[in-house]
């Protein structure tokens, strides 16, 4: 008979009693994330990069547990992919306004600061060759109320305007050879607006040559694109806003997703064509470029949290429009946007 050897059956059970207790561990302080924002899917649509608690996470496009990005007391958002899915542009606030930044997603190296402007800027994707952050900015004085879009390398130096036009949210074909891109200054957070100032997409060919692509009275926003001649965008057309797909070819829009009560947020879809991630409600979702049932994604973070959920601050002055109750015993006024 062969000898049996307890020891090594033993640590075999301890073995695996610590997997198991680690994996309850886990599963103990996780949540579901509340409220993830700005979702960005990798180049090949297996993973998306969010922003989170002022920071940026990964997770699988399928959800699940998350882990960090970035750890610092900024506030760090809207992050975009490099075409090889090596680095991750992000935009945040380290300096006091928004800054852009690039790091590498394995965190083999601290973020890079790219941009030094004292007014905001926010990435928008990368240049087709890799080797440029295209982004948007109001740095240009003269037109200080309009968006323009910029360039700046990724080994640092001035910022070039990439064209003399206004336009926010711009992003390459797969092939590099169109630019897509939004002109309309409504705030995103308006609804049912109808007018001269409403958003709507345009195309710019290599050749300069820069075309309409929408006409849509209201607005058309948030282009990402699917194949060399399909977008993915953000449209109010039939009530709240949802995500459609254009031709780009016929002008031909279709309906991707029916979302009612909230409207559809920030929409973009992986360079591969695969997946369309989205803020809808507080929760990501994601949706195929073919339509059917969107995904909402269940996303696990850490339950401690980066802020008290209840801050006590003292202010002296700035309040304002007060109300007495009926009774007199209470009195209502406005500090800084928030009734106390």
């Amino acid at each position: 008979r062969k000898k049996v050897r307890s020891g090594g059956i033993m640590k075999r059970r301890v073995a695996c009693f610590l997997v198991a207790a680690t994996a309850l561990a886990m599963t103990a302080t996780a949540i579901e994330a509340p409220l993830p924002r700005h979702p960005a899917p990798s180049p090949d649509g297996s993973r998306i990069a969010f922003s989170w608690q002022g920071d940026l996470w990964l997770v699988s496009a399928k959800g699940g547990q998350a882990s960090r990005l970035t750890a610092h007391p900024a506030v760090e958002r809207f992050p975009v992919w490099s075409r090889d899915g090596s680095s991750i542009a992000f935009a945040s606030d380290r300096h006091g306004n928004f800054d852009v930044f690039v790091m590498p997603v394995d965190r083999s190296a601290p973020p890079a600061r790219l941009t030094f402007a004292s007014t905001n800027d926010r990435p928008e994707c990368f240049s087709p060759e890799g080797e440029s952050v295209l982004f948007t900015s109001q740095r240009y004085a003269g037109v200080s109320r309009g968006l323009q879009l910029w360039t700046v390398s990724l080994s640092g130096g001035t910022p070039a305007i990439l064209q003399d036009a206004f336009a926010r949210n711009a992003a390459y074909s797969p092939d590099g050879e169109t630019l897509a891109f939004v002109r309309g200054g409504t705030p995103w957070t308006r609804r049912g607006y109808r007018g001269s100032g409403s958003r709507d997409l345009w195309l710019r060919t290599p050749d300069g040559h820069y075309t309409q692509l929408t006409d849509f009275e209201g607005d058309d926003d948030y282009p990402s694109w699917i194949d060399n001649t399909t977008i993915a965008f953000l449209s109010a057309r039939n009530g709240r806003k949802n995500v459609f797909r254009i031709d780009t070819a016929t002008g031909e829009a279709t309906k991707l997703t029916s979302h009612e009560g909230s409207a559809v947020r920030f929409p973009r879809a992986s360079a591969d064509g695969s997946v369309i991630a989205y803020e809808f409600e507080d929760r990501l979702w994601t949706v195929t470029p073919g339509g059917g049932d969107p995904t909402r994604l269940s996303i696990q973070v850490p339950a401690d949290e980066t802020k008290n959920p209840v801050q006590r601050k003292t202010s002296s002055d700035a309040a304002d429009d007060l109300a007495v109750s009926p009774d007199g015993k209470l009195a209502a006024f406005i500090v800084y946007g928030d009734v106390f």
